[in-house]
């Protein structure tokens, strides 16, 4: 499958057994849940699959069923991101071999490096991987950054296939689109940014609230390339509440909760993220009671 990084891609949720352990049946069902959903790619492990709690065997075996689930009826990019560059050619040979359709990773964290480094960093990567490459950029979680110059250097060297962009931050989302002259797609990750992005010239989403409401995260897309840009506001306005649901204690313990108040339990979050306080369940079910009475996902 040729990688086409446009639409809505759903950073998945990892679903965990009351043990903590893997739910890889729980994993193929919610493959098959949004796809038919309407989703146009799946990202596993990335920061909403807390890929970070995760083993180097799970992350395999979460790549492994999500593309086997997946079955070629949408691409998936494999979330591949780790402190150490040898470790993320080793994660990319696998997601390579499990038959994923491209990789993605973070900029460096928890070493700090410069702008140069980073840019070395992904173009070493590039040069040890046979797979499109797409450039995370999460601030807030990595404490690093690629500017909009690193990535348009990477961009016209062909060293990275695409860029998402995590950060509420109109400014430097217009610095982005700018510097890369459409050479690459650039999909955002700031879920209440996605009309702004396809507004301004991105190519779509990576929307953790499509794991708790694909329909209508898909059909944001679906308007907004039919020409319906009011009805495209108009979805993205009714996911807000879905998307601060999602904001309700750590991450990504409130879109756990969110999922399951919706009849969808992918368990809770692993240790050491902490489950929500009984306080903080009844913001989650009174958000999402209010936005199902003023929704309609017909």
């Amino acid at each position: 499958m040729k990688l086409k990084l446009e639409g809505i891609w759903t950073p998945m949720v990892t679903p965990l057994k009351a043990d903590s352990a893997i739910d890889l049946r729980a994993t193929r069902d919610f493959v098959d849940r949004l796809v038919e959903g309407g989703i146009d790619g799946l990202f596993p492990l990335g920061t909403t699959g807390e890929f970070a709690l995760l083993t180097p065997e799970e992350r395999s075996q979460v790549v492994k069923t999500v593309v086997d689930a997946a079955n070629g009826r949408v691409p998936v990019i494999a979330g591949i991101s780790d402190p150490s560059t040898g470790n993320i050619v080793h994660f990319a040979s696998e997601a390579r071999d499990a038959g994923a359709d491209g990789v993605i990773a973070t900029t460096p964290f928890y070493y700090s490096t410069t702008q140069e480094g980073i840019y070395q960093h992904f173009k070493f990567i590039a040069g040890k991987i046979d797979l499109p490459l797409i450039l995370y950029n999460i601030p807030e979680w990595t404490h690093t950054f690629a500017t909009p110059k690193v990535v348009g250097r990477l961009a016209r060297e062909g060293l990275i296939a695409g860029l998402k962009y995590t950060e509420y931050n109109l400014l430097r989302l217009l610095e982005f689109l700018t510097e890369v002259h459409g050479r690459i797609p650039v999909l955002n990750g700031s879920d209440a940014m996605t009309f702004t992005n396809l507004e301004f010239g991105g190519s779509g989403a990576i929307m953790g609230v499509s794991n708790l409401a694909p329909e209508m995260s898909a059909r944001l897309f679906d308007e907004f390339k039919r020409g319906n840009l009011e009805r495209a506001r108009e979805l993205q306005t009714k996911l807000l509440p879905f998307i601060q649901a999602m904001g309700v204690g750590e991450f990504p313990a409130g879109l756990k909760e969110a999922m399951k108040l919706s009849g969808y339990d992918v368990g809770g979050p692993r240790d050491p993220v902490p489950p929500l306080l009984p306080a903080e369940r009844k913001i989650v079910k009174a958000i999402l009671a209010s936005a199902l009475v003023h929704s309609d996902e017909s």
